[in-house]
This record gives C-alpha cells, sequence and structure tokens, in this order.
C-alpha cells in the first residue's frame, strides 16, 4: 500500500531501527515507544487487521513476536512483558502490528484490561457468551 507507512519501512524508503528481520516479517523499534526496547513486529504483506491474513502468515508473525520477545527478556533482564495488537484501531498506522513492551515490577503500568476507558457493565456472561459463539457458526 502505497501511502502506508509501514510499507514504505520494508521497501526501505524511510528508515528504522530494525532488530529482526526474515522473509515475511520485520521487527523495529517504536520511536513514540512507552518503554526502552518498546518494538513493534509486522508481516511485510500489507493488512489492517488479523482478518486480512491467513491462519498461516499469522503463524509466521508470532513466531517472529516470539523470536523478538526472547530477546527482550534478555535485553532488559526481565520476565515481563506487555504484547498486544491493536485490531481495527481508529487511529494511527493502518497495518497490522504487534507491540512488545519491556516491563519491570513497580513500573507504573497496568495490564491489558486498563486500556479501555469503560469498564464491563453487563454482567450477564453466558449471554455474551452465547452472542459471540453464534457468530462461530
Amino acid at each position: 500500500m502505497s501511502d502506508c507507512i509501514f510499507c514504505k519501512l520494508v521497501a526501505n524508503e524511510i528508515p528504522s531501527y530494525t532488530v529482526y528481520e526474515d522473509a515475511d516479517t520485520r521487527a523495529f523499534l517504536d520511536i513514540f515507544g512507552a518503554t526502552d526496547g518498546h518494538t513493534m513486529v509486522i508481516l511485510k504483506k500489507h493488512g489492517e487487521t488479523i482478518l486480512d491474513y491467513t491462519p498461516k502468515e499469522l503463524g509466521l508473525l508470532m513466531r517472529s513476536v516470539q523470536k523478538v520477545a526472547a530477546a527482550a527478556e534478555k535485553a532488559y533482564k526481565t520476565k515481563i512483558l506487555s504484547i498486544g495488537i491493536n485490531h481495527g484501531e481508529p487511529q494511527g498506522v493502518k497495518h497490522l502490528h504487534v507491540h512488545i513492551l519491556p516491563r519491570y515490577e513497580g513500573d507504573g503500568g497496568g495490564i491489558i484490561q486498563s486500556l479501555p476507558a469503560r469498564k464491563l457493565t453487563n454482567k450477564d456472561f453466558a449471554g455474551i457468551a452465547e452472542k459471540i459463539k453464534e457468530k462461530m457458526r
């Protein structure tokens, strides 16, 4: 995609601080990172959400996430990482990417459930589960 900043990065049209690359993926530092070592991993093929990729492609992405996560643990001497995907995020880069953030006890960060500003209000767990399960059929 010609206007995608990550596709331009893959094409080496813009510089990056690449930490890992193979035939299908690339991992590079987030220049607006939340922590030292905050890295993003992408598939080189453009897609906006996990639904734009095959299970095999997502497996290649997760293989690279695993490699980078292991290296980040060693580099930052921590066993705590936050790893996340923003699926269909309305602002930001429109190319699926996985964030890997080295974390530390007492760093002030929260668990992933602390991200949304709105808290769960519907406690009908059976109904919520059924709503999702019916779309799996």
